[in-house]
């Protein structure tokens, strides 16, 4: 165990230098900057996105937002541990928990967050897929807290996906990154399980959309 958190220490301090590091090198361009802008420094706000686009956003938060705290929901796996160490290494608050474990926690956390002012990021199709799904957890949390759904996404001209289960995005230095930001979501706290499907269809309209905005963007083809 003590071995377990050395690494996952040493995890978060080198690999939130390369991120720093590989982002910094990359040109950003935007499309709805004013979107975050405005919301993020409001706070109490989910910010939405891929779980293969955890890298990129980290960064983008840290450059561009210091005047409101990010809590990340990070699951309770081993792999989550040195999603943890990233976060913290950023500065960011942590809240473990997932649908399969530590979920009623987790929810009480976040409420108790975005009563504070926090911004909370949250990975809908995560921690196990379906990849590009949302499910419908962080539309019963928007419910509950009252808090905005930030959709968002970005996609690079420079980049390796991985072969993971949420194929996810490493950035590779010197290229150009496009990043985009959709409207705000609110969900009714009064609205019936039967519409929940609703809201879940529009954020993932919403993310795919903004998905292929950005590769546009880059003249990125499937």
């Amino acid at each position: 165990m003590a071995m377990h958190s050395f690494l996952t220490n040493i995890f978060g301090f080198v690999f939130g230098c390369f991120l720093r590091l590989i982002c910094s090198t990359n040109k950003i361009t935007a499309t709805r900057s004013d979107i975050f802008d405005k919301y993020a420094k409001e706070g109490s706000n989910i910010f939405a996105f891929w779980h293969s686009r955890l890298f990129f956003h980290t960064y983008y938060y840290f450059r561009y937002c210091k005047s409101k705290k990010l809590s990340a929901l990070v699951s309770m796996s081993r792999d989550g541990d040195y999603a943890t160490a990233l976060a913290l290494n950023f500065g960011f608050d942590v809240i473990r928990g997932s649908s399969s474990k530590g979920g009623q926690k987790a929810v009480k956390e976040i409420a108790s967050k975005i009563m504070r002012g926090n911004n909370v990021a949250i990975t809908p199709d995560g921690p196990r897929g379906p990849v590009f799904r949302v499910n419908d957890g962080i539309i019963k949390i928007a419910q509950l807290t009252g808090a905005r759904i930030i959709p968002a996404s970005y996609d690079a001209s420079g980049k390796w996906t991985l072969r993971s289960w949420d194929k996810f995005i490493l950035l590779k230095p010197f290229g150009r990154v496009h990043i985009a930001f959709g409207d705000p979501i609110e969900v009714p706290r009064d609205i019936k399980e039967t519409d929940m499907e609703k809201y879940r269809e529009r954020l993932e309209k919403a993310l795919n959309g903004l998905d292929n905005i950005c590769a546009a963007k880059l003249n990125i083809t499937a």
